[in-house]
Parts: structure tokens; C-alpha cells; sequence
């Protein structure tokens, strides 16, 4: 089978979505199907690189100077190479530009408008590409903003397009309005041109089933899957020492400020028995974000018992994971692969998330952990300390996690339930 993927960067950054993206394609290349992998905005960023030569469509600078001026939006292939090089596009996601998407409103719409968009351009440059090369039996689209692009395809090649759900409701409300009812209104439009809409969970299936006016029965569920191989070998928790580990993208949504006040109160109440350790990349304005949780922590004189490791390779992160108690990410936004926490639970680690998202529906066939209140350190740091507590029942949590996510969260039941969709939808 010939697939076209396609996934949108993180701005440089790993995130559970690129993570799966990656697995995926490369599961599917691993069983013998021709993927080309296609990035979109930015390169994607994560633990094992796709699969083959990935090529960068709707460059992040191409998108953002076409917006802005009309010059750009008919420069030569030569110069939009250029701004699409990985060199460029990796420095300024790291150090030029901020993906808020209070910023990135009328942007959105525009690339939404497809043709008729400021963008149009970028959308064309894709489209010739993909009538130039053999025609693919699935292209499958990762989040439903970039939904412009099924029409397009639809129309050239006559082909079945899939369309990923992963978080794009959060990113339209916080745009606000006049972009949002106009980015809802087109994202309706085009599911038209979508054969299947894939999502995380069932909850946000219904969700989402809503938000784009489509039939519930057009949305199908794949849970995010993860390699299991780097994170099965057995290790003994940490014991003398209860070490809270908190691995993710360092933004405010992330709840990394959060997890920090929280270890405040227990070091507060009962003062040498934990450890906080951070993992994460900071980009751009969050590097302010993330000096300022250090700091406080130095002004209540916690900094040494506070380490922050910045972004580990594959090795590193799993050394880190290994080496924690438990496992904290308290979002204050729905997480929709919830990756990270999949891969603290394949290492044994119970972990404390909130009440958000799919961690409800992650836990319960997991059975790895403590959901808190949303938004909350005081219920955070009182369900740590149950953990920190209580080392039997930690250690069953983990047990139970390391199971739970084996039996429910392989990239190999990831990959052999899409091949199922892709079958059908191509047979169709």
C-alpha cells in the first residue's frame, strides 16, 4: 500500500504527537507499505526520525511572510526552497518565532481558505508534488486544521483521505473570535472530503463528532501507541528519596508551575523527602517561563533538591523515567496522546494527572495511576504525598501501569488498527 503522511512540526521541539506520528509511519514501513512522510510547518521532531527523506511543505516562514506580505506570495520555487530548508525552519522554531494561538488566528483562517487563502501557493507546490510521483491509495492528514488540503487532493488524485483529531479543538478556542467561528465554519466544509477522521479516545470521538458536525460513525478510534522495547527492562524505584519526574514541552498549558508550587507545599509540610526532576524544552518567550519556576524554587530554597536536564535524547529520557518515583503532568489543557505519561507507566512509574483529556480513559485500562483536580497544586501535592506515603501501593500502581500500557498502548496495535482503516477506506 502507498501512503502519504502528513504531520505538522512542534516548532522544533518533540512533542507526544510527532512521537506518534514517527511510530506509526514507521511500523507501517516496517510491514513492508511505501510511506512518504511530509512535514508540514516545521520539521518533525522526535525519538527515531520518519522513515525516508522527509520533505517540509507549508514552511512555517513561507506561511508566515505570505500572511503578511503579498510580495512572498509569488517568489520563485528557488527562494521558497530556500525558506523551506530544515537549517532555517529548526533555528527559528527554536528562537524566532511564537506559536500562541491567540497570534495565529486570521492565520489560521487564512490557511483554511485553502485556494481562496493567502496560502495558496504553498497548497498548489503541495499538490503538484504529490500528482508528480505515483499515485498513493491513502493520504492521511494529522489534525483536522490542516483539513484545507483533502479537497485539493481529493479533486487531483481521486484518492481516500484520513484525517487525525489531536487537540485542534483547544487551539480554535483560544484563538478567539472573529477567527473562530470562521475556522469552525471551514474545518465543517471540508470534513466533506474526509473518508475517516481517526481520534486518540472515545470521549473525544463524541467531542469532536460535535464540534464538526459529523456523524459519530465517521470518527474512529486508534489509541496512541508507543515502541515498548526501550522501556520494558526491569528497575527498582527510588526509595530513600521520593523523586517526582515531570518530562514535556515547558509552556504554561503544561502545568510545569503547577507541579512546582505542589512540591513547595510538600517540602513545606514535611521537609528532605522529595526530589523534583525536569525534562522539557523551552523555546522562545517559555525559556522566561521556565527561569521563573527555578527561581522561585531557589527562593525557597529548594534548588538543591530541584534538577532540570533539559531535553534528553531517547537513552536520557529513559534513564530519567527509570530513575523517578512518580510521574506529573498536570496540563491545564486536554491532552490527547498523553505519550509522555504512556511512557513513564511502559517504565513502571505510576503517575498523578489530572482529571482532563484522555488521561481518564488512559488510566482506566491502565490502571497506572492518580487522577487529580484540574488546576489545583493543593489536590496535586496532597496526591503525591498518598504516593510518597505509601510505597506498596506506589509500587502496585507501577506494576499495574507497565501491564495496562503492554496490553493496551503498543505501537504495534497502534499500526495494525490503522492498517484496518486504511484497508477500508482505499477498498472503498
Amino acid at each position: 500500500m502507498r501512503i502519504v503522511y502528513m504531520a505538522a512540526g512542534a516548532a522544533g521541539m518533540y512533542c507526544g504527537a510527532c512521537a506518534r506520528d514517527t511510530a506509526l509511519a514507521r511500523g507501517l514501513t516496517a510491514r513492508g507499505h511505501e510511506v512518504q512522510f511530509l512535514s508540514l510547518y516545521t520539521p518533525v521532531k522526535s525519538d527515531s526520525p520518519p522513515p525516508g527523506a522527509c520533505r517540509v511543505f507549508y514552511g512555517g516562514v513561507n506561511v508566515y511572510l505570505e500572511q503578511h506580505s503579498a510580495l512572498f506570495r509569488h517568489t520563485p520555487a528557488l527562494l521558497d526552497r530556500l525558506f523551506d530548508s530544515t537549517w532555517l525552519l529548526d533555528f527559528v522554531g527554536r528562537f524566532g518565532i511564537d506559536t500562541a494561538p491567540e497570534d495565529l488566528g486570521e492565520m489560521t483562517v487564512s490557511v483554511l481558505r485553502g485556494p481562496d487563502g493567502r496560502q495558496k501557493k504553498e497548497l498548489n507546490k503541495l499538490v503538484d508534488f504529490l500528482t508528480e510521483g505515483p499515485r498513493p491509495d491513502v493520504v492521511h492528514l494529522t489534525n483536522s486544521l490542516l483539513s484545507a488540503i483533502a479537497p485539493a487532493v481529493k479533486d487531483a488524485l481521486d484518492v481516500a483521505v484520513v484525517c487525525g483529531l489531536q487537540g485542534e479543538d483547544a487551539f480554535v478556542e483560544r484563538i478567539g473570535e472573529p477567527w473562530r467561528e470562521e475556522a469552525l465554519r471551514l474545518m465543517r466544509r471540508h470534513a466533506g472530503a474526509v473518508d475517516l477522521f481517526v481520534a486518540p479516545g472515545e470521549a473525544y470521538a463524541d467531542d469532536m463528532a460535535g464540534l464538526l458536525s459529523t456523524e459519530r460513525s465517521r470518527i474512529r478510534v486508534v489509541r496512541a501507541g508507543i515502541d515498548l522495547a526501550p522501556f520494558e527492562a526491569p528497575v527498582e524505584r527510588p526509595r530513600e528519596v521520593f523523586r517526582i519526574g515531570y518530562l514535556s514541552r515547558i509552556v504554561p498549558e503544561k502545568g510545569l508551575d503547577l507541579l512546582c508550587e505542589a512540591f513547595r507545599l510538600l517540602e513545606e509540610e514535611q521537609p528532605g523527602r522529595c526530589e523534583l526532576a525536569i525534562a522539557g524544552e523551552a523555546t522562545g518567550t517559555n525559556r522566561a517561563f521556565r527561569d521563573a519556576q527555578l527561581k522561585r524554587l531557589a527562593e525557597a530554597g529548594l534548588d538543591e533538591r530541584v534538577e532540570y536536564v533539559g531535553a534528553p535524547d531517547l537513552a536520557g529520557k529513559v534513564g530519567f523515567l527509570k530513575r523517578c518515583s512518580t510521574f506529573s503532568l498536570p496540563s491545564r489543557v486536554g491532552e490527547r496522546q498523553a505519550v509522555a505519561s504512556l511512557e513513564a507507566q511502559a517504565c513502571g512509574v505510576p503517575v498523578v494527572v489530572p482529571d482532563l483529556g484522555i488521561h481518564r480513559e488512559v488510566l482506566l485500562l491502565t490502571g497506572g495511576g492518580v487522577l487529580v483536580r484540574p488546576n489545583d497544586a493543593r489536590a496535586l501535592a496532597d496526591a503525591l504525598a498518598t504516593l510518597r506515603d505509601d510505597e506498596p501501593r506506589a509500587r502496585a500502581l507501577g506494576e499495574r501501569a507497565a501491564a495496562g500500557v503492554r496490553e493496551h498502548f503498543s505501537s504495534n496495535a497502534m499500526v495494525e488498527k490503522t492498517l484496518g482503516l486504511y484497508r477500508e477506506v482505499s477498498h472503498a
